[in-house]
């Protein structure tokens, strides 16, 4: 399933009438994250001033490669400030939690229930003639053009991960109605409002952000898989970041496009790119630190190439590639 979201992105114009989003910038995939629960206990309401705690006294599990520390800044932003506290965190994840869909139910509970029966009838409109347990290809692209979104937006991305799917370009009958159930939606005009909600809430947020990151990866691996290919893991970067870019995004993905000798992401590196994004100032950056070799070859790539635009060339001719000279024993995961 790994060819998805190319299909999405090469049928989308052809099968879908194009479309004014009310919410400007969701470009990108049609692609889920790891979100089961995704609106169980965390107001929804973007007016609610509290968060649910009914998580405090869960156990925490730490992810040492996802920091506690906001990593991203608005597009349109230009100068690095490592001092960023436009995001605000939910301490109770920790960089993890039980399931997004666990964060925003009881608000949500409060201001609307759903029907179970206009549940299985919503997911009959959009089942597989073939297949009566799954929405495909078809019915995705149905249920797009009626949100009013393209296949590969970015608030399908965050569909997905709501409904906590576990597979590209499908929804199984019981991701569909639990999911939504838990989004308490079950029209077409409250799945779009809810996601509508949850889109603010993740730029506002960095620890829900994070599990939209992390969910991101797991659904873009090919079956039986466990690193991205190349390809697929620049796509996924430029969904997952289409309504908030880290600095030095697009130096990053010129980077990795420009060396096609790099083959595969681990799960590592994804998760470990969050981070790396707070070092705003490559000149600070630390290669002695446990970094992946691709953060330090991007970084060395970058200082040579500012080292070029101002007229100053290597002295010892050194044009050997970045890739070949700068790898750390035990990770070699991204090249083949």
């Amino acid at each position: 399933m790994g060819n998805c979201l190319k299909c999405f992105q090469s049928s989308a114009e052809q099968s879908l009438p194009t479309s004014s989003s009310p919410s400007a910038s969701h470009s990108n995939a049609c692609q889920t994250t790891s979100l089961a629960n995704c609106y169980e206990s965390v107001c929804l309401n973007p007016n609610a001033n509290e968060r649910c705690a009914i998580y405090n006294d869960r156990p925490r599990e730490t992810d040492e490669l996802l920091s506690s520390r906001t990593p991203l800044k608005p597009v349109k932003a230009n100068n690095c400030d490592t001092k960023r506290n436009s995001f605000k965190s939910l301490g109770l994840l920790n960089g993890s939690a039980p399931t997004m869909s666990d964060i925003i139910t009881t608000a949500v509970k409060e201001s609307m229930e759903v029907s179970h029966q206009n549940l299985i009838k919503l997911f009959d409109v959009y089942k597989d003639p073939d297949d009566e347990d799954m929405i495909l290809t078809d019915g995705i692209e149905r249920l797009c053009n009626d949100l009013n979104y393209q296949p590969d937006e970015f608030a399908i991305l965050v569909l997905a991960w709501c409904l906590d799917a576990s597979q590209m370009c499908r929804f199984t009958k019981t991701e569909f109605i639990d999911g939504l159930h838990k989004m308490r939606a079950d029209t077409i005009a409250n799945i779009r409002l809810r996601l509508e909600q949850t889109i603010e809430m993740l730029k506002a947020d960095s620890e829900m952000f994070k599990q939209l990151y992390r969910f991101t990866f797991r659904f873009g691996l090919e079956p039986d898989q466990r690193v991205l290919s190349l390809e697929m893991a620049i796509d996924l970067w430029k969904l997952v970041f289409t309504v908030q870019s880290p600095d030095l995004f697009s130096n990053w993905i010129n980077f990795l496009e420009k060396h096609p000798n790099i083959r595969r992401i681990p799960k590592d590196t994804w998760n470990m790119y969050l981070n790396f994004t707070e070092q705003c100032d490559i000149n600070n950056y630390d290669d002695t630190e446990a970094w992946p070799s691709l953060f330090d070859d991007f970084v060395e790539y970058e200082k040579n190439r500012a080292l070029e635009l101002s007229g100053i060339h290597d002295d010892d001719n050194n044009n050997d590639d970045l890739l070949q000279s700068h790898v750390k024993a035990g990770d070699l995961d991204h090249v083949s």
